[in-house]
């Protein structure tokens, strides 16, 4: 027996809709019954600026980030693709949620620890991006590790 395609296990992302679509919008409109919540007090601990202050001391960490994001690049947009094979694609999702794990450790220590990185309503539009950005991915990778291939899912691919 032929071990499972990635392609007929792991469903595709959803489309975007075809042009002309009316879209939902993107604030609600303020509402006189519901007024927003009080905002609170700026936390105490410091808050990282927009775009910290390049140093040549720190050239290093930068190419280093850049060549981790080029293998995640290369893996998801080249080896996962050539390779429809479900083991493979477990088996990549585990090593980049090992460097996801990694990688959210490191936004908490960024925001000031674990205290104020619970507390997301002191977040920042940066804090917020990060968490955003990086969780997206590693929920989906997350699914595939565990889920995908299981009873239930996609049994047969495309005219089969």
């Amino acid at each position: 027996m032929s071990p499972p395609k990635a392609s007929t296990t792991i469903p595709p992302p959803p489309r975007p809709p075809p042009p002309g679509t009316p879209r939902r919008p993107k604030r609600r409109l303020p509402n006189p019954l519901h007024p927003p919540p009080p905002t609170t007090a700026p936390s105490s601990a410091p808050s990282p600026s927009w775009s910290p202050p390049f140093s040549p001391q720190n050239q290093y960490l930068y190419t280093q980030l850049a060549g981790a994001w080029l293998v995640f690049a290369f893996n998801e947009s080249v080896i996962l693709w050539l390779y429809d094979d479900l083991k493979l694609w477990k088996l990549m999702c585990w090593g980049m949620l090992i460097s996801d794990l990694v990688y959210h450790v490191s936004a908490v220590q960024a925001v000031g620890g674990w205290e104020r990185f619970l507390g997301v309503g002191g977040w920042n539009l940066f804090d917020w991006a990060v968490a955003v950005s990086a969780a997206g991915p590693a929920v989906v990778r997350v699914w595939i590790c565990l889920f995908a291939g299981e009873k239930g899912g996609r049994e047969k691919g495309k005219g089969e």
